[in-house]
């Protein structure tokens, strides 16, 4: 049995720009999804619970995934 956990690694303000860090994780073999992408879209104005696109990860990528985060604020 595994104990992998998801966790919020993550939120970012727009669409584009989650789906571009989604891209890149998913490209170097982190499994991600994008979390509360409806409900951000709907509600941007009802503060942190609701707004933002939350890139969730499972907790043992955590370290792969900060390494590609800082790649891509490189270039």
């Amino acid at each position: 049995m595994s104990s992998d956990k998801t966790i919020l690694f993550l939120t970012c303000d727009t669409l584009p720009e989650a789906q571009y860090v989604k891209d890149a994780l998913e490209q170097n073999g982190v499994q991600c999804f994008i979390a509360n992408e409806i409900g951000a879209q709907l509600y941007p104005l009802f503060g942190s619970s609701v707004s933002g696109y939350r890139i969730m990860i499972l907790e043992t990528d955590m370290e792969k995934a900060e390494d590609i985060l800082a790649g891509l604020k490189e270039n």
